[in-house]
């Protein structure tokens, strides 16, 4: 109750700081607005920042789901192929010396200014999250476990349903976690490279046309939207994650 407390002081504490030096310093004004003009620009546009808001969420919902369905996918044939872990792992790990982020004029050019460009960017950064923890959450399973398994002759899905995923459920939420906010992040750096409509337009045009009530609409839209997704997957571990986080 004390921290909650204390952010609610600090929260109105930034807010009277940003409006003091936003309606007395023409450089602040010009670089970061104040919440009072950004509250005015959004009751005059909310119309168009809530269509822009809405098809960066439709994105970045989309692609983190492609990316643990393809992530999961993956985990089960390694489960049923067990060498192709020690195969793909370092593959993945290898991936990420390529910052992902530069590959969003790649995909524009493969799939178009629509929607496909920017779900398969944020499925690109939402995956290697995941999988990476889930491997991590599987390898980190006591080996008596699976001798357990052998001794009674299960059947691979049946460790799949009943031991891998249930113990490898810190891992994948932690995963999930992560890939919450980089899904949006992908989503909205996908849109700075070329869009019809999306939070990452507003804040590109912004950038060049010096408009500060709009970038701050954006940014802070683009905050509650990445903070959404991560309590929507929050709720999802207190249901399924009770046994561990209790």
């Amino acid at each position: 109750m004390k921290n909650k407390i204390l952010y609610i002081l600090l929260g109105v504490l930034l807010l009277v700081a940003w409006q003091y030096f936003g309606s007395t310093s023409q450089t602040v004004r010009l670089l970061l607005s104040s919440p009072s003009l950004v509250a005015n620009y959004f009751g005059e546009n909310y119309t168009a920042l809530l269509q822009a808001l809405q098809a960066t969420f439709i994105e970045a919902v989309a692609g983190l789901l492609i990316a643990i369905i393809f992530s999961f996918g993956t985990m089960i044939l390694c489960f049923h192929f067990p060498k192709l872990m020690d195969f793909v792992l370092p593959i993945m790990i290898t991936s990420q010396v390529i910052p992902l982020i530069v590959l969003a004029p790649f995909f524009i050019i493969l799939f178009g200014i629509g929607l496909s460009s920017k779900v398969a960017m944020a499925a690109l950064m939402c995956f290697f999250p995941i999988f990476v923890n889930f491997a991590q959450g599987y390898k980190a399973i006591n080996q008596n476990i699976h001798e357990l398994m052998h001794i009674y002759n299960a059947g691979t899905w049946t460790r799949i349903r009943q031991v891998y995923f249930p113990l490898s459920m810190p891992s994948i939420m932690a995963g999930l976690k992560i890939s919450a906010t980089l899904a949006v992040i992908g989503a909205i750096v996908a849109e700075f490279n070329g869009a019809k409509v999306g939070l990452g337009k507003n804040l590109y045009l912004a950038a060049k046309r010096l408009e500060p009530d709009m970038m701050m609409s954006s940014l802070l839209l683009s905050a509650l939207l990445g903070g959404v997704v991560y309590l929507c997957i929050s709720i999802i571990e207190n249901k399924l994650g009770k046994w561990y986080k209790a």
